[in-house]
């Protein structure tokens, strides 16, 4: 699938607006289709070459508001057309989070089937 993406191409360049592959979800991802998102200043410190090991280039973002298009064979949490906010990994355990519908992610430099994390290739 196709998607545009705002790519950091190398450390410390600007942002480029790309159309980029992305993968079908894996067995334990979502594919979000993306209605909102936002910049954090950890993705303005990936852009600058602040966390020294990212594989660049990269799509920053760990924030955003979706609906869920598809899900991997092993998600039993989440279905097509669910509501879904986008942010830092976390456990699901905790009360505070077992009740929200939120979308995993496994931090800035893994593959995750949302377009505004997924690497180029």
């Amino acid at each position: 699938m196709k998607i545009t993406a705002a790519v950091v191409p190398a450390r410390s360049q600007p942002f480029e607006i790309q159309q980029i592959d992305l993968a079908a979800p894996l067995a334990d991802e979502v594919l979000v289709r993306i209605v909102a998102s936002g910049l954090c200043h950890t993705d303005l410190h990936a852009r600058d070459g602040y966390f020294p090991n990212l594989p660049y280039p990269i799509v920053c973002g760990h924030e955003g508001a979706g609906i869920v298009e598809e899900v991997g064979s092993a998600v039993t949490d989440l279905a097509p057309g669910d509501p879904v906010v986008i942010s830092f990994p976390w456990c699901g355990e905790c009360a505070r989070r077992a009740a929200s519908p939120i979308a995993r992610t496994r931090g800035l430099s893994n593959r995750v089937a949302a377009a505004p994390t997924a690497r180029p290739r």
